[in-house]
């Protein structure tokens, strides 16, 4: 044997060892970071699946809505029953009536194809005041109906249909996406408000952005804001 090959294959081992070991806790780090933002800030891990009902809320109710459901759909005169966006090819989405929720939140409805009136929004053909309506972007496995809101751009049209048949057409004036502490801050006192004094406004809300699984909310908010025509 020539002295000192052994010394030295032990110290190779014994430094292969070491920087396994180093790049093990690394990876453990990493792993731990990006499963912490992914937990509180809703960024997805690079190269790592995550499963799609850990990216949205798993309580939406995703059946399809048929059409004699649709047709059955029934409210007050005076309210909103459908909500048609030709550019989107949306035609009869139903219009639910929805309040706050107990944190003081409007309320969603509860089918991903729905959407839904603040009740204590104005109605449309008040001629007055704003018409707020929200619905879904999407959930664990589809799109809601509300997932291309977006694409709306001014001038495009919106056509409300109340209870009693009479149908209301809205032009597109402003399409804004902004963070969810942006949209609690600012954002929806205007969408409250009209668009011009002394006429009648639309504003549509949906989520956009990424899942927070802590906070089970989306990080931002598309606003947008439509005004009747005369």
């Amino acid at each position: 044997m020539v002295p000192g090959l052994s010394i030295q294959a032990k110290k190779e081992r014994s430094f292969l060892r070491w920087v396994a070991a180093v790049l093990v806790v690394a990876l453990i780090i990493m792993g731990m970071w990006f499963g912490y933002r992914w937990y509180t800030a809703g960024d997805k891990p690079p190269l790592l699946p995550v499963p799609a009902s850990a990216m949205a809320d798993p309580n939406i109710d995703e059946t399809p809505v048929t059409d004699e459901q649709v047709e059955k759909h029934v409210v007050p005169a005076s309210q909103p029953r459908y909500i048609s966006i030709p550019a989107l090819n949306i035609t009869n989405a139903r219009v639910m009536s929805v309040g706050l929720t107990k944190n003081n939140m409007i309320d969603t409805p509860k089918n991903i194809s729905d959407t839904a009136w603040y009740n204590k929004s104005a109605l449309p053909g008040s001629g007055t005041g704003a018409v707020v309506i929200d619905g879904h972007n999407g959930g664990a496995t589809r799109d809601g109906v509300f997932a291309s809101l977006d694409a709306l751009s001014p001038g495009d049209t919106i056509i409300i249909e109340r209870g009693d048949g009479k149908k209301f057409t809205y032009n597109v004036v402003e399409n804004e996406t902004m963070s969810l502490k942006e949209a609690n801050e600012t954002g929806m006192k205007k969408m409250l408000l009209p668009v011009e004094d002394g006429k009648e406004s639309l504003s549509l809300i949906t989520c956009a952005g990424n899942w927070v699984p802590r906070d089970k909310v989306f990080d931002k908010r598309i606003m947008l804001r439509a005004v009747a025509i005369d």
